[in-house]
């Protein structure tokens, strides 16, 4: 396992892949030195927080879908692909990691395996049943397995034992929480389908409505609160209550649970009908009725007692909660403790540059160009760095013959991690210092009552 892990890892690179920088050995161990992920697995965020909103899962799940598609590309399955296995860079980025399972295809994509390996809540029917299957489908299952537990925080198959679990997934039932958006149950029943070559590609996945169109959730549960309500008069008086100011704030997904009160939807992956239709997967549109949405989510304007407006705010409990921020270790945002950052002093600042990107191939091997201006910045600056400390163009073009494998090679990764994360961190301060800018307080005004 460990020596697979190694050779996928050199050759899979991907902005949503875990990196390797160095591989280390020495007489009784063996240590893989990988980037650092501050946010921890997928699997302890959702346990501890709850079922992610379908807005913040879709592009979540997008990143996933495209390094799946970039491992199944260059000819790499990756077989166990659960939550545990999902690491948050931060709350809108994840990576893919523990490769231990993988395995290259040499005789093509349709190779026969016949190991079991993977998650056993997550393995797909072929694997309890056949001897021989097809890594991409398996792959593709574990995914479908995936996107029901970030959408609703337990796991569609369940057992207290592995045979139990056997059976329950042989078998195909599972339960689906009404409130879910339609895009999202016809993807999650789209790719739990029990017969492998019925299983969608992961083109077809990431050109499916929930993954192009992350706010269509959200559109179509206020569409359908909008719908579902009635718009409420006020008379012309207006009172302030006790109870109205300590009135519960519910979330969207919230309301739409109390509003619609759907039933849950039972499902079988081994009925198919209806599925593979061709308008399965046409677009849905929201046609709103201007006259009910206006009434229903606008509030009607306060007035005074002679009858003039005088304040028109919006007072509703459909407002959707903000995802917490993932923070490092204790649970402490350290960054907003340290001091307070000025938003021009650190965008002029050398380390707020483009560095995030991790494509192109300087990033796994320099460049063999000596001149450092015709090179990217990320790598130009590296380049300094090395030369400083006397590692010079030579001997990084001599290391790259070795590959991954030489200590100048590992050095240079470790420099272009470092400078990436410095930037990473340059750009999230400037974003708390936006944050934390004073507002503009109003001037005092007198007034005369006659």
């Amino acid at each position: 396992m460990l020596s697979r892990e190694i050779a996928t890892l050199e050759c899979v690179h991907h902005p949503n892949i875990l990196r390797l920088f160095e591989v280390v050995e020495t007489l009784g161990r063996v240590y893989l030195v990988t980037e650092w992920v501050r946010g921890g697995e997928l699997y302890n965020h959702i346990t501890q927080n709850g079922p992610l909103r379908e807005t913040h899962a879709s592009p979540l799940y997008k990143q996933l879908l495209l390094a799946v598609k970039h491992m199944h590309s260059l000819g790499f399955v990756h077989r166990d692909i659960k939550a545990e296995n999902v690491l948050l860079v931060s709350e809108n980025r994840l990576k893919l990691a523990d490769f231990g399972f993988s395995t290259e295809l040499i005789n093509g994509a349709n190779q026969k395996l016949d190991t079991f390996c993977g998650s056993p809540p997550y393995a797909a029917p072929e694997l309890f049943s056949d001897d021989h299957y097809i890594g991409a489908p398996v792959d593709v299952w574990a995914l479908g397995v995936l996107l029901y537990f970030m959408v609703v925080g337990n796991m569609p198959f369940r057992a207290p034992t592995v045979p139990a679990l056997r059976t329950a997934v042989l078998k195909g039932d599972y339960v689906l929480l009404g409130h879910i958006s339609l895009p999202c149950i016809r993807l999650i029943q789209r790719i739990l389908v029990h017969l492998p070559l019925g299983r969608p590609t992961l083109d077809d996945m990431l050109s499916s409505q929930w993954v192009m169109s992350p706010q269509l959730s959200t559109e179509l549960m206020q569409h359908e609160i909008n719908l579902r309500t009635k718009p409420t008069k006020r008379s012309g008086f207006w009172f302030r209550t006790k109870s109205r100011r300590i009135r519960k704030s519910y979330s969207l997904r919230e309301r739409y649970i109390e509003i619609t009160n759907k039933p849950p939807l039972n499902l079988n992956t081994k009925k198919t009908e209806g599925i593979f239709v061709d308008n399965f997967l046409h677009p849905i549109e929201v046609n709103y009725d201007a006259s009910l949405a206006e009434c229903s989510q606008t509030s009607l304007p306060r007035k005074s007692f002679f009858g003039s407006t005088i304040m028109k705010k919006k007072i509703s409990p459909l407002d959707t909660t903000r995802e917490k921020t993932i923070m490092n270790g204790n649970g402490s945002n350290k960054c907003c403790e340290h001091r307070r950052w000025n938003a021009e002093a650190a965008a002029e600042s050398p380390l707020f540059k483009n560095y995030d990107e991790e494509k192109g191939a300087f990033i796994m091997l320099p460049t063999a160009i000596d001149d450092l201006s015709a090179l990217s910045p990320l790598e130009s600056e590296a380049r300094k760095i090395l030369d400083e400390l006397g590692v010079t163009s030579e001997m990084l073009r001599n290391a790259s013959e070795n590959g991954p494998r030489s200590d100048i090679i590992g050095a240079y990764r470790i420099v272009i991690n470092r400078l990436q994360k410095q930037s990473w961190l340059a750009k999230r301060h400037v974003e708390i210092a936006l944050q934390e800018q004073p507002k503009i307080l109003k001037q005092n005004r007198t007034c005369t009552i006659l």
